[in-house]
C-alpha cells in the first residue's frame, strides 16, 4: 500500500512537460529581464530582425522595459497557434501572453510570438501592455 501510495504522490507531483516553444520564450524573456538588450535582438528570427535593426530594438526596448523596474513574478496566461499572422507570410506561429508583475507595475500582459524557422522556434514579436 505504502507503494502505490508513493507512486500516486509521484505521479501527482511530477512537473508538467513544457514545450520546446515555452522553453524559447522563457530563454529569451529570461534576457530582457536581465538587460540584455543586444542579446536579445541575436535571439530573435528573421522576421524580427528584418523589421528592427540592432540599435532600434535597443533603444526601443529599453525605453520600455527599464521604467517597469525588476520583474517580480510573471505566469504564462494563454497560447494560441496559427498558420498567418497580419503583415507576416504564412508559417507555424504560437503566441504566448504571460501576466507580468513587475516592480513598478503590477499589471501587465507581455505577448512574445515565436515562428518556426528551420525546424527551430525563433522570437519573432514582442509586445507589452
Amino acid at each position: 500500500m505504502f507503494k502505490e501510495a508513493t507512486l500516486i504522490l509521484a505521479a501527482i507531483s511530477a512537473p508538467a512537460p513544457v514545450s520546446p516553444e515555452l522553453t524559447v520564450a522563457d530563454g529569451w524573456l529570461s534576457l530582457l529581464d536581465a538587460n540584455s538588450w543586444s542579446a536579445s535582438w541575436n535571439d530573435t528570427g528573421k522576421l524580427f530582425r528584418s523589421q528592427l535593426t540592432q540599435e532600434q530594438w535597443v533603444k526601443t526596448v529599453q525605453s520600455v522595459r527599464e521604467p517597469l523596474g525588476t520583474v517580480v513574478s510573471r505566469v504564462v496566461n494563454g497560447s494560441s497557434k496559427s498558420k498567418s499572422l497580419p503583415g507576416a507570410p504564412d508559417g507555424e506561429y504560437e503566441i504566448l501572453q504571460y501576466r507580468t508583475v513587475f516592480s513598478k507595475k503590477a499589471d501587465t500582459i507581455e505577448t512574445v510570438i515565436l515562428a518556426r524557422e528551420d525546424d527551430k522556434w525563433k522570437i519573432v514579436g514582442y509586445f507589452i501592455r
